[in-house]
């Protein structure tokens, strides 16, 4: 399995990364929604990690492109951010969001989500 990652805190990505390979992940990351979606574009992903609020193309609009290219809409997306406001969250799901997880995570959050958007782990 493949996961792509991208948050622009360095932080961040590596703890998203240490729980996806403990779910025997093999991860590649992404520091800005641009190289997400350049990232996205080469290789195959079987789901998309997104942070919300970072430079660039902000996750709704990443994964709002990601649903507008053919290739990429078949990949899920969660949407990882600390916003928890509901009109946000609802914004993101509707342009294309599979799932929303809050920061910080936990790998059973993470685990369970994979499973519930049907991401095989």
């Amino acid at each position: 399995m493949k996961a792509i990652v991208t948050d622009d805190s360095k932080a961040t990505r590596m703890i998203l990364r240490r729980l996806l390979e403990d779910l025997r992940f093999e991860v590649t990351e992404a520091v800005d929604g641009n190289e997400m979606l350049e990232l996205l574009a080469e290789r195959e992903g079987d789901v998309a990690l997104v942070d919300w609020n970072m430079p660039g193309p902000n996750g709704t609009e990443v994964i709002e492109a990601m649903q507008e290219n053919p290739k990429l809409r078949g990949v899920p997306a969660i949407l990882v951010t600390d916003e928890t406001q509901s009109e946000r969250i609802e914004g993101a799901l509707q342009a294309g969001a599979k799932a929303f997880l809050a920061k910080p995570c936990r790998i059973e959050s993470l685990r369970t989500t994979l499973l519930e958007i049907g991401v095989e782990i």
